[in-house]
């Protein structure tokens, strides 16, 4: 397993800026504009975390945003990294290859042609797994059964890549660009386990099971992890078509 021995002071859980916030002034060190709880934003964080390099955060409230938010991304969506003042790249996985190719140490993408076409596939292979993700979250009177079959044939087909490879991460010994670019979904999906639709049954998915169980040790995961209590309770505010709480992981850690 990755044990990174991390010396960074990362502050992930930052507030969540909205419209009238000021723009923070820019301090030299990379930056990635984010979301706490948003997939994609997440892959580009891992891709930091695994690579250890530094960087700060700016959360984004992505239903109430900041005007400035398209001067750092056009579509004024995350993930956005701000590599220099208002030298911006955005679009979760150009970040992660951006990230890859400036910062060569801890390599994600691997250096074979072949090798790293094969990767890319596994990540177009899990589309329907983040479809049926967002379509449970927000509109699951519309899920039918051909939804959840092509979500259950993704799966099949990432478990039969983990058999095939023989490894205990799609990667290798440690994780990689595959592992990383579809690793949100899975750890979302943990909070979905009651729902029939998306559950992993042990029998069939013994091995994606055990994969799951390994990726949650790994260190680039486990720092960034969200609380599986607190991760179902900002999901239901979706399905009930409340206004999402974005500042509930910190309202919780105040707690405590």
């Amino acid at each position: 397993m990755s044990a990174i021995k991390d010396s960074r002071n990362i502050n992930f859980n930052i507030k969540h800026l909205r419209k009238g916030d000021p723009l923070p002034p820019f301090n030299g060190k990379l930056r990635v504009y984010n979301m706490r709880y948003c997939p994609y934003a997440q892959r580009t964080i891992l891709a930091l975390n695994a690579k250890q390099i530094d960087y700060e955060v700016v959360n984004i409230d992505l239903i109430d945003k900041p005007e400035w938010l398209t001067t750092k991304s056009a579509f004024a969506k995350v993930p956005a990294i701000e590599i220099a003042e208002d030298v911006t790249i955005y679009e979760s996985l150009v970040t992660v290859e951006y990230l890859d190719e400036v910062y060569p140490k801890r390599p994600l993408l691997p250096q074979d042609p072949l090798k790293k076409a094969l990767d890319k596939i596994i990540v177009e292979a899990s589309a329907p797994i983040q479809s049926l993700f967002i379509k449970i979250l927000k509109f699951s009177d519309t899920v039918n059964e051909e939804h959840v079959a092509a979500y259950h044939k993704a799966l099949d087909f990432i478990q039969e890549q983990l058999k095939n490879r023989g490894t205990v991460f799609l990667d290798g010994s440690e994780p990689g660009y595959a592992d990383y670019m579809i690793w949100p979904w899975f750890e979302r999906l943990r909070a979905f386990a009651h729902d029939e639709r998306v559950r992993l049954e042990p029998s069939k998915y013994s091995l994606l099971l055990e994969y799951i169980d390994n990726m949650l040790k790994d260190s680039a995961v486990s720092q960034y992890l969200i609380p599986l209590e607190i991760l179902a309770k900002f999901h239901e505010a979706y399905t009930k078509k409340e206004r999402p709480n974005y500042e509930l992981l910190n309202e919780c850690l105040k707690s405590f």
